[in-house]
């Protein structure tokens, strides 16, 4: 998975932040609507309990009322409605057709059997600049997370692969036991004579750094290779094995082979799809294509194997 670029990033905010403002206000707008209603009816309720003992003036039978003490009686209600901070104003109280001098001005009418009074109020519907920092607060928190969780899905999808590599079987080599077996089953040792077992570990050495050499076995095994396998031998010496004189390395070639095949097969029971790497190619067919045949590894490297006690 690629890594986003900057931009692709910056634009994510972008969108993000536009995202939480745009849901901030539609609940914004939709609390105090809510908040709106919940003071209309409130105060409709208690300018009706009021209405009787409220001077208000009525064209229809002469009476002119008392302006005063109805505009007291606004500031009053304004006044606790303030306290209660709430978005709605009483303007006005009237029995005859309400003001009509602002276009945020609303009119609530009050039917009673005799009469009609017309409450003009107006609502308060701006929001409050300062809160539109909470959802872009929200919105940073968002992205940082959602980055956060991007970066550590991106690293699951590389480690995992990097811990299977690392518990893929690897031959152990054992010189301390002379047997050979896979790290993942230790359980499961096969037992290796002296010669095989030292010119196993001998050939991985050479193939590491001899890839490309034809190791036909119609031909003589190359002095660097027995060099290597002596050296192995006298190690065993040094570990205390019982030994007799060194082997010939280069007699009796094919049993050797053999040998170290069949203890390869035993190994590689369980996991035959890893065997070519580290297994001696056989020889097929007679004349020409037995002379082109190698028991070389050209796919082996040193690291391949674990040998214990060189």
């Amino acid at each position: 998975m690629k890594m986003r670029t900057k931009p692709q990033i910056f634009i994510s905010l972008i969108l993000l932040v536009a995202l939480f403002w745009v849901l901030f206000s539609f609940s914004q707008s939709y609390i105090i609507e809510r908040d709106a209603k919940y003071d209309i009816s409130q105060l409709a309720t208690r300018v009706a309990l009021d209405l009787e003992m409220l001077p208000v003036a009525e064209p229809l039978f002469n009476y002119s009322g008392d302006q005063q003490k109805v505009t007291k009686y606004i500031q009053e209600i304004n006044d606790m409605l303030k306290a209660n901070n709430s978005r709605v104003s009483l303007l006005d109280i009237s029995s005859a057709e309400p003001l009509q001098n602002s276009a945020e001005k609303d009119v609530l009418i009050l039917e009673a059997a005799h009469k009609k009074t017309a409450i003009t109020y107006s609502v308060n519907k701006a929001h409050n600049a300062i809160s539109y920092c909470i959802p872009i607060l929200f919105a940073c928190i968002a992205w940082f997370m959602y980055l956060r969780a991007y970066t550590f899905n991106s690293q699951n999808k590389v480690v995992p692969a990097t811990k299977v590599e690392a518990e893929k079987p690897k031959l152990v080599l054992n010189l301390n036991t002379k047997c050979i077996y896979l790290s993942t089953n230790q359980s499961q040792k096969i037992q290796l004579a002296n010669k095989p077992l030292c010119f196993y570990i001998a050939l991985v050495e050479f193939c590491d750094g001899n890839s490309d050499i034809i190791l036909n076995p119609n031909k003589d095994v190359p002095e660097e290779l027995i060099s290597i396998a002596n050296r192995y031998f006298e190690r065993l010496t040094v570990l205390g094995h019982t030994v007799r004189k060194k082997p010939n390395f280069s007699n009796s070639l094919e049993k050797t082979l053999s040998e170290i095949r069949a203890a390869l097969d035993e190994t590689f029971t369980e996991h035959p799809e890893l065997k070519s790497k580290y297994y001696p190619p056989k020889a097929y067919g007679e004349g020409s294509r037995s002379k082109l045949h190698s028991y070389g590894l050209p796919d082996i490297c040193f690291e391949d194997v674990e040998v214990i006690g060189r």
